[in-house]
């Protein structure tokens, strides 16, 4: 018996078209947490440079809070520039550096998370 070939009928305009689902895989999943980590780590330097400009009291529990949470992020970038002075008006240039460097680090993180994509 000879069945005519069938052609795909075309959908109405306006019709409901389902959305796929959306898969999330592991690759997905490790690049949002290394930017999640890098943007923590981003905006507590952010902060500490922002206190340190401001001349904060470092004697405030806040103010104490972040310098000492900063710190562990900045004590490998400790000595390339002068260390801060916590009584005047201060950029404090080794968070800046470290910011650049904890960004590239996850640029780094994630391209080798991605590359057999």
């Amino acid at each position: 018996m000879n069945t005519p070939a069938q052609t795909p009928m075309p959908e109405p305009r306006g019709s409901y078209k389902p959305k796929k689902p959306v898969v999330k895989t592991n690759r997905v999943i490790m690049t949002r947490a290394i930017w999640y980590i890098f943007g923590v780590i981003a905006s507590l330097l952010a902060l500490r440079i922002v206190l340190l400009m401001l001349s904060a009291n470092p004697e405030t529990p806040f103010v104490s809070f972040v310098y000492d949470l900063s710190g562990i992020f900045v004590v490998p970038f400790y000595g390339i520039f002068d260390q801060p002075d916590y009584t005047r008006f201060y950029v404090d240039t080794s968070s800046i550096v470290a910011i650049v460097v904890y960004w590239l680090l996850a640029v780094g993180l994630t391209k080798l998370v991605n590359i057999t994509r």
